[in-house]
Parts: C-alpha cells; sequence; structure tokens
C-alpha cells in the first residue's frame, strides 16, 4: 500500500481528494487548516485520515506532526491566482513547510499540481522545489467537471431558465475538460517513483468539447426540457448571467478564468509511461452531478 500526504484541502479538488484519493491500495493523510471548519463544508464522507495543522503559522501541530513510510506528497494549489506577488509567497511558504513535512515523513518525492491558469506563473515555483533538492513532478491540469465544481454550479443555475442567453464567442469555445474523479484514479495509477522527476506534465480530458455541448450533456442528464437560446453580445451575456442567474462574484471570476486560460492539452508526455482510459463525458455528468 503507497501512504500518501495530501495538502490544499481548503480548494475544490483537495476537499473532494479527502473524500475519493483514498482506495485499498492508497492510504491518503491530510492538512487542514481548520477541522471544525472544514468537517462543516464537506458534503460527501471524508475517507482520507485528516489533521489539524498550518503550513503558514506552523505551531505546536507542525511541530509535532508525525507520519513514518511516506511514499509521496501531493500539493493542489492552495491560493487563487499566482500572479498575484502576496498569494504568490504564501503559496511558496506553504508548499516548503510541507516539503519538509514530507522528508520529516521519510520521503522526498512531491507532486505539485497546478491549474491551466497557473502555467505562467510557476517558475517561482519551480525554483523553490530545486532549492529544497526534492524530486518533484508539477502537474498542469484542465477544468475539472463534477458535482460543486464552478462549471457544475454555472449550468445548474442556467438550467432553471427556460429561455437561455449566450455570447456565441464563449458557447462555441473548445476545451477538453476533465471528470474530476478520473484526476483521482489517475493520481493513483501514475508510476510517480521513477517517472516525471523535475519535469512538468500535463494533464488534459480525453474529448474536445464546446461549453454548449458541455451543458447540453448536463441538461440531458438533468431531464431538462429543451431550451430556447437567444444570442446576445459580451456586455449583455454578462449582465444577463449576473442578473438573471443569480450567480455571486466569486463563480463568475473564476468562469472568466475558465474562458481565459483553457486550451487544449496534449497527454503525450505520460501516456508514453501509462495508459489511462478517460470516462466519457456524456456518462461522467450524470454520474458526479
Amino acid at each position: 500500500m503507497k501512504k500518501v500526504l495530501i495538502s490544499g484541502l481548503n480548494t475544490y479538488l483537495g476537499r473532494r481528494a479527502s473524500c475519493y484519493l483514498q482506495s485499498s491500495d492508497f492510504d491518503v493523510t491530510g492538512l487542514v487548516r481548520n477541522l471544525s471548519l472544514f468537517n462543516r463544508i464537506v458534503k460527501e464522507q471524508v475517507t482520507a485520515k485528516l489533521f489539524e495543522l498550518d503550513l503558514l503559522r506552523k505551531g505546536e501541530a507542525y511541530e509535532n506532526f508525525e507520519i513514518s513510510d511516506l511514499n509521496f506528497g501531493i500539493y493542489f494549489t492552495q491560493v487563487p491566482s499566482l500572479d498575484n506577488d502576496i498569494q504568490l509567497q504564501l503559496e511558496l511558504l506553504g508548499l516548503r513547510n510541507f516539503v519538509e513535512l514530507c522528508k520529516r515523513g521519510g520521503n522526498n518525492r512531491v507532486i505539485y499540481v497546478a491549474r491551466l491558469m497557473d502555467e505562467h506563473f510557476l517558475e517561482p515555483v519551480r525554483s523553490l522545489l530545486e532549492n529544497l533538492r526534492v524530486q518533484y513532478t508539477i502537474v498542469i491540469k484542465s477544468s475539472v467537471v463534477g458535482k460543486e465544481s464552478v462549471l457544475n454550479r454555472i449550468f445548474a443555475k442556467l438550467a432553471r431558465r427556460q429561455t437561455i442567453f449566450y455570447w456565441n464567442w464563449v458557447a462555441s469555445l473548445k476545451f477538453r475538460p476533465l471528470p474530476l474523479l478520473d484526476v483521482y484514479r489517475w493520481l493513483r495509477e501514475m508510476p510517480w517513483e521513477n517517472n516525471f522527476i523535475s519535469e512538468i506534465i500535463y494533464l488534459g480530458g480525453n474529448e474536445e468539447m464546446t461549453f454548449r455541448g458541455l451543458f447540453y450533456h448536463f441538461l440531458n442528464c438533468s431531464s431538462e426540457r429543451p431550451k430556447k437560446e437567444i444570442g446576445v453580445n459580451k456586455f449583455f451575456a454578462k449582465l444577463l448571467l449576473t442578473r438573471l442567474n443569480d450567480i455571486n462574484k466569486e463563480d463568475i471570476d473564476e468562469f472568466r478564468r475558465v474562458l481565459y486560460y483553457e486550451k487544449n492539452v496534449d497527454n503525450t508526455t505520460w501516456q508514453k509511461i501509462q495508459a489511462f482510459e478517460f470516462t466519457p463525458l456524456k456518462t461522467y455528468v450524470c454520474v458526479d452531478t
């Protein structure tokens, strides 16, 4: 069995990892800053062992934390954006202290999971990992689809209305979204011990999809009646998205980042080493909605 330490549980990807990364041969320990708050937020059964520990302020819990026979650590990017200097410094501090815990557990192998929006701001992260002399892999992943993801939250609110107002530029954008639970299965199946060391690799979905196409997969699973579509310009699309559908600013901002940074991702590097079969999106959105 592989023993794995994970951090970044306050993020969507990290929070659901605490529920789905654990398996019969994958023993997961997660670090959370505020355990009582985390337990109120998470809506699914947590399967990982959780420890309350602050990677930024450290403190007694950090100093006393012990884990042995660790195989590797997985650090999910924790800050909203790496292009903000203050947030970047917080990310680097948390990562530095996480690496120290991994080394304390007898292992020097760390997987840093970033987003496509982080792609051009990762040099400080890579420099830190090099300076810490850790065997690292940086994984840059596409956006995920799954229960409570930003795409699912927006789609759910759009689906409540009979008329969909859309900006064609957004509706026709193509990308390769990832089924969320496939990401955890991929992390479990990859041969991290002897591969991709000191490398940056990309993880994207297997199917090219427009935002309109993905939305209608979502509708088909929700048994919704056919929608009337009305094309509008950028200004009205933004206005109607927030006013008519009650979508909050944080989700709008995150959705904008998805639109701006998403692109087709080449999985060739890791596929040369490890085969992997993705769940078809049409099937997946009905399973995890």
